[in-house]
């Protein structure tokens, strides 16, 4: 086999797992926001009822086969995401505790500081001491502080200056650690020049 038609294949899968990716994600959002998907989603008779949805799923993630659409709710369910609770006669998927925890960091991963019109001229200091035990979730916030666009002034104290308090409030619950987790706002910073000139103010 030539290398390019490897490299083709190799793009191909890619490619659907994406899609099957995408498509899990947002089967998952769609139960946690109490879309009441049957349970027959697992077996092939898939209720006429549901072909729109399937069909406009299935278009938006550009998936061409009903199975992958059956196979992503079958991993949801497999990896104990979602369960299957009775809502009357009928049997449908909800959201688990596992499955509430991947829809808040899916919410994480998009999270952004707006920029306001005008700074109010103050700054947002995080300051935190987490515990050895806790190492993940210090690592995990440390990352997410650095891709919110925060400046480390030490190895535990960052900086930003836009209004982020219910930001940092949602990711420390996030990652366990809001007790060891410090939010200061300041009107002075040692060093503020440099900062205002990082973060485009001066």
């Amino acid at each position: 086999m030539k290398r390019e038609d490897v490299n083709n294949m190799l793009r191909e899968s890619d490619s659907k797992k994406h899609q099957r990716g995408e498509l899990t994600k947002e089967l998952l959002l769609m139960v946690a926001a109490g879309v009441a998907i049957p349970a027959t989603f697992l077996m092939p008779n898939i209720p006429l009822a549901m072909k729109p949805l399937l069909r406009a799923l299935m278009k938006k993630n550009r998936v061409t086969r009903t199975r992958t659409l059956i196979r992503s709710i079958t991993y949801l369910k497999r990896n104990r995401l979602v369960s299957v609770a009775h809502d009357g006669d009928q049997q449908i998927l909800t959201i688990s505790e596992k499955g509430r925890k991947r829809v808040l960091q899916y919410n994480a991963d998009r999270m952004a500081i707006r920029k306001p019109k005008r700074w109010d001229g103050y700054w947002r200091i995080v300051l935190f001491d987490i515990p050895e035990k806790r190492r993940r979730g210090r690592e995990a916030l440390r990352n997410k502080l650095k891709h919110l666009g925060f400046y480390q002034l030490q190895k535990s104290c960052f900086v930003h200056p836009f209004d982020c308090k219910s930001e940092i409030d949602f990711v420390s619950e996030l990652f366990e650690v809001s007790p060891y987790v410090n939010f200061v706002l300041a009107k002075e910073i040692e060093g503020q020049s440099l900062l205002q000139k990082i973060f485009g103010l001066a």
